[in-house]
């Protein structure tokens, strides 16, 4: 039997490890907040972007995670596709923060 959307939708993603128990079950994620949370690095941009109010350009986010700048730019891709997060120009800087408004933080309590 093939699955329709609705059943997709349904379906949760399992809680990793390193997520906080204020995520209160694996029913808490839906497929987008699991993109957020799905991969350690990803979850640590997003405590990054958290705690910092001005936001941040994606060089400062590659000196404090240690990793490449392709790989950065590859997670803030996939937060911008889930509404996670916001970019802003200024000048030739791309200032990214989080958008605290979307239903990962607000309906499903992702922490940051």
């Amino acid at each position: 039997m093939e699955k329709t959307d609705a059943d997709v939708e349904k379906e949760s993603c399992s809680r990793p490890s390193w997520v906080p128990s204020t995520v209160h079950g694996d029913e808490d994620l839906c497929p987008d907040c699991f993109k957020v949370v799905g991969e350690r690095s990803r979850y640590r941009i997003v405590c990054m972007l958290g705690k910092s109010p001005h936001g941040m350009t994606v060089s400062e986010i590659t000196k404090k995670i240690g990793l490449r700048q392709p790989t950065i730019t590859h997670h803030l891709q996939a937060l911008s596709m889930v509404g996670a997060v916001n970019m802003d120009v200024n000048g030739r800087e791309h200032v990214y923060k989080l958008n605290r408004d979307t239903h990962c933080f607000a309906e499903c309590n992702i922490p940051y």
